[in-house]
Formats: C-alpha cells, sequence, structure tokens
C-alpha cells in the first residue's frame, strides 16, 4: 500500500512537470511570436543553424555571470591601460578626479558598441544571450549606451538589479525603463 502512494506521488509530480514544461513551451511559443518577424538578422541566422529554436528570457544568474565575464574582458583591461599607460601610476588614478569617470565612459562606450553591432557582448556571447527591443529590432548605438547609464542607475539602487528575481518576464529596471529584453537561445 506504501509502495502505491509513493508511485502515484511521483505520477502526480510527473504530470505536474509536463504541465510546466507545456507552460513553459507556451511562453516560448509567444516570444517567438511576437519578436520572430524583427529580429537582428545574425540572431535568426544562429538560430537556424542550431538545434533548437527555441528562444527564451534570459534568466538572472545568466545575465550575472555575463556581467562578470565582461568585467573581466573589457572593463579590468581598460582600467589597466589607463592606470598604467595613460596616467602613469596606481596612486595618480586614485588621485585623478577624471580617471575613473573616463574608465566608465569608455566601457559603455565599448559595450554599446558592441550591443550596437553584434547584440552581444563577450559575456553575452558566452552564455547565448542577445540584446533587443520589445519589438524584437536591434538596439542603437545612442540607445545602447544610454541603457548602459540605465544599468549603471539600477546598480546603485541595488532593487533595479535584483528586480528579475520577481518578475515573470525577467526584467531588470533598465530593461523596463528602455523596452529592452534579453533572449537566450534554448
Amino acid at each position: 500500500m506504501r509502495w502505491r502512494k509513493v508511485k502515484q506521488g511521483k505520477e502526480y509530480s510527473s504530470k505536474k512537470a509536463n504541465v510546466q514544461e507545456k507552460d513553459s513551451k507556451e511562453k516560448t511559443l509567444n516570444l517567438e511570436s511576437q519578436t520572430l518577424k524583427h529580429l537582428p538578422q545574425k540572431l535568426l541566422s544562429e538560430l537556424e543553424q542550431s538545434d533548437s529554436k527555441a528562444l527564451f528570457h534570459a534568466g538572472f544568474l545568466e545575465r550575472g555571470k555575463a556581467q562578470v565575464i565582461d568585467t573581466f574582458m573589457i572593463y579590468m583591461p581598460l582600467l589597466y591601460v589607463l592606470t598604467y599607460g595613460v596616467i602613469g601610476s596606481a596612486q595618480e588614478f586614485r588621485d585623478s578626479s577624471w580617471a575613473p569617470f573616463a574608465g566608465v565612459l569608455i566601457y559603455g562606450s565599448i559595450v554599446a558598441l558592441l550591443l550596437a553591432l553584434k547584440g552581444q557582448t563577450p559575456g553575452k556571447k558566452a552564455y547565448d544571450l542577445w540584446v533587443v527591443r520589445e519589438n524584437g529590432k536591434k538596439v542603437t548605438f545612442i540607445f545602447a549606451l544610454l541603457r548602459f547609464f540605465g544599468f549603471l542607475l539600477s546598480g546603485t539602487s541595488i532593487v533595479g538589479i535584483l528586480l528579475p528575481l520577481w518578475r515573470k518576464d525577467r526584467k531588470a529596471l533598465h530593461d523596463i525603463l528602455f523596452k529592452t529584453i534579453v533572449l537566450r537561445k534554448g
């Protein structure tokens, strides 16, 4: 008798998992139908080449890991060159009032340029993430630069960065403000 209850419980949980899989597939289909017409050509070509043609909203951890990769691949070398190549020493960098601001501005410009040209930064490429507007179109350089400053605003409020943990569409504050979505190839 006990074995039946356990078995029934497993069947129930597997039925529940099937329902959740159906729900996630429906969300994926809806996401594709809304934005598929206007997605950037490079994303469409990569979707055609891959086995899975599904798109999902990128999760909090994926976005966080991509940001860490971007920090180490773009921002840290930039700060090194700025500190020792342009200014001369770490002490002078710390004493400078313009150097940290210039580093952030150059980093934001590089990120905006990569998003405008490719729709991805190196970290986002590592996790198959794409930044597009809600209507599916590519972001422009100015739009991506403004989104970067929105990201800085989100980071100062902490809640803006943690917002994807509570939202179903997994948008951070800067995504909401600038009507962008971060998609993950599935």
